[in-house]
């Protein structure tokens, strides 16, 4: 494969089309280095060299500091690709790489301050755990303890939430939360991460001990995750201008997307060279595997169907600077864990008709379908906290969240 950035300039920013065939290029390399990920419990160098070489790093790191400012659902694109041959690589691609977005919203100081010096950042984040900022001349100290920092080993900076007391907080508690970017020397990785799944991504925890983030370097969560945060002034794309939570979740159904095809590819490759053990008949002639493949096929592209029209859906909403109101709001909640859902059937099913073959050892199929469970159990795809808003709208209860609870009480 030859690298985009071989074909151009350093300027050149290639189509959607050409990244996501770069996309699916790499997919031999990272089958047969999947085994090596597993292993190392993070990328391998390699991986990280090949994703950088192919672009998909900057996919959401903006124009004004050499990135490519993409469409939203280029990463679903990309991440499918790229699960067919390694999951973790693939949440590489869609969660970690995509950190570029959330420093794009940042205060412009802090992004002219980082980006000329490192164009090609990868960047960590971790807000599972806790930390605690005290406000100081300029700045604030941080201290905390954070989990599940994907990708962290092969990080430029981290981005981190800390809370810290404020008398005029919005909550009502007193407490009021802000993100904070900080470098690699002010944070030590922690390995704990021995997962059943997605063992490649290196999710490790990070440490922070009395480390001074300048105000600038920091942002409160609300502004950051909310329209039109500080630092989208910088960039034309309507990415940095969007509120962030309606579109998260189409971060996470790329890889499991990408996981579920892994599993149907590679059950299909080994049936049609399967022969019962007691019998010796030929498995793929049975008419029961026959029924079994085509309705988890079925599964499968109804959930790719669902998240293509789900991110068609938020990048014209988003370019067109509309909010996500009312019932939308319910939709992209369920409709992303529905997909989730309807994979993880699939591969629950393909993975247990392939027996203890599929179950123990080295199995490619084994390992998908592993990677695919882990990720289905994050919250941001819980099913059952992303179907119960819509029944409590639907019983005209308020959910909770006034951009719904309005839109349902105008409509009654």
């Amino acid at each position: 494969m030859k690298s985009l950035s071989s074909k151009k300039t350093s300027s050149y920013i290639p189509s959607r089309e050409e990244i996501v065939q770069s996309a699916s290029d790499l997919i031999p390399k990272l089958r047969e280095r999947a085994e090596e990920a597993e292993d190392l419990r993070q990328m391998p160098d390699q991986n990280i060299a090949d994703l950088k070489s192919a672009g998909i790093h900057k996919i959401f790191t903006p124009k004004r500091y050499g990135g490519f400012e993409m469409d939203w659902g280029t990463q679903v694109d990309i991440a499918r690709e790229l699960g067919k041959g390694c999951a973790s690589t693939s949440w590489m691609s869609s969660v970690v790489m995509s950190h570029t977005w959330n420093l794009g919203r940042f205060p412009a100081d802090a992004q002219e301050e980082f980006w000329p010096n490192c164009p090609d950042a990868i960047i960590a984040t971790a807000f599972a755990g806790g930390g605690e900022m005290t406000e100081t001349k300029g700045g604030f100290i941080l201290n905390g303890l954070w989990k599940f920092a994907s990708g962290v080993d092969h990080s430029d900076c981290a981005i981190v939430a800390g809370q810290f007391k404020n008398a005029n907080s919005k909550s009502g508690t007193g407490l009021d939360y802000r993100m904070a970017l900080i470098m690699p020397d002010q944070y030590e990785i922690i390995d704990t991460w021995h997962a059943e799944g997605l063992k490649g991504t290196g999710s490790k925890d990070i440490k922070v001990v009395n480390q001074f983030v300048p105000s600038h370097r920091t942002v409160k969560s609300l502004e950051m995750g909310g329209k039109n945060p500080p630092g989208s002034e910088l960039h034309d794309s309507y990415i940095y201008k969007i509120e962030m939570g309606m579109y998260f979740n189409t971060l996470l159904t790329g890889p499991i997307l990408g996981a579920t095809h892994g599993v149907l590819l590679e059950y299909l490759d080994q049936t049609r060279s399967r022969f019962g053990a007691m019998f010796g008949e030929k498995v793929s002639e049975q008419a029961p595997v026959q029924q079994k493949i085509g309705e988890s096929f079925e599964e499968l592209r109804t959930a790719d169907l669902i998240i293509d029209s789900l991110s068609i859906f938020l990048h014209q909403e988003g370019k067109a600077g509309r909010s996500i109101i009312g019932k939308d709001r319910l939709k992209i909640r369920r409709e992303s864990a529905m997909a989730a859902q309807l994979c993880l059937k699939s591969g629950t099913r393909l993975s247990g008709m392939m027996g203890v073959s599929a179950q123990s050892g080295r199995n490619p199929a084994q390992r998908h379908f592993r990677d695919l469970r882990t990720m289905s159990t994050h919250g941001g795809i819980h099913w059952d906290n992303a179907t119960t808003p819509t029944g409590r709208y639907l019983l005209g209860i308020e959910t909770g969240d006034p951009l719904i609870d309005q839109s349902n009480s105008l409509k009654n």
